[in-house]
């Protein structure tokens, strides 16, 4: 990849030019952490969103999955995808959540769907996604790549899913959205990032976080201030002994 467009080089170029003014490159510049899954169907728009953030103020830094990375080679997503800063899987478990503002799943597989509806902490894309969530950290994804329904898979010929498999995909994205994940079209995700943009800028605390976070069994909280906590979850961290620390 050209050093012109490497995101690596472009983030180091940042930090030099804003010496010791972390909190205002942060708000200049969010950093959005890309979870990428390889699927038989949505890659393409996949890679299409994430160079559309590519074009924005941001910096950007991806993780592939095992499934992917068996296809592909990592100089290949980087060049598929613009972005040269990319973490290994098994690196992802010592990832922070203070480490980026916005997570986002450009393409959400069936297999990384039922893992996340069933909060299988075994999974490192399971296990960061929770955590973010649990910091109050927005988290996005498209969902083409597990709704039949929708008609990029009536062009690969396959539009005859039955009824009982769609209302099974749609029950799980029905959850993994009362997890506070939101649910995006190829069209919305420009849209949804300025609003993520926005809200980073002030984590929000909700009984919602606190249930992810007993599922996971977790047993603290840290929160970036400044921070809403709202009474339920104060309550419920209260009742259950999670400590939330700042």
């Amino acid at each position: 990849m050209d050093s012109r467009h490497s995101a690596v080089a472009a983030s180091a170029l940042l930090g030099l030019a804003y010496r010791s003014r972390e909190e205002e490159l942060n708000k200049d510049f969010p950093r959005v952490f890309i979870l990428l899954a390889g699927h038989f169907i949505g890659m393409e728009e996949g890679y299409s969103a994430i160079k559309q953030l590519d074009r924005t103020r941001t910096r950007l830094r991806l993780a592939g999955d095992e499934q992917l990375l068996r296809d592909i080679t990592v100089q290949e997503l980087a060049a598929a995808t613009g972005v040269d800063d990319i973490t290994a899987t098994a690196a992802l478990r010592s990832c922070s959540t203070e480490d980026a503002d916005i997570l986002f799943i450009p393409v959400l597989s069936l297999s990384l769907l039922s893992r996340l509806a069933q909060l299988d902490a075994g999974d490192p894309f399971v296990e960061l996604i929770v955590r973010f969530l649990c910091a109050g950290k927005p988290v996005g994804t498209l969902t083409l790549g597990a709704n039949p329904g929708h008609y990029r898979w009536g062009e690969q010929g396959m539009f005859q899913a039955p009824p009982r498999l769609k209302d099974e995909l749609q029950h799980k994205l029905a959850a993994i959205e009362d997890f506070g994940i939101t649910l995006l079209e190829p069209d919305q995700v420009k849209h949804w990032f300025s609003s993520a943009q926005t809200k980073s800028g002030k984590q929000v605390l909700t009984a919602g976080d606190i249930q992810a976070a007993l599922r996971m069994c977790t047993t603290s909280i840290r929160l970036a201030a400044p921070a809403v906590i709202t009474p339920l979850a104060v309550d419920l961290a209260r009742q259950h002994g999670i400590e939330i620390v700042f």
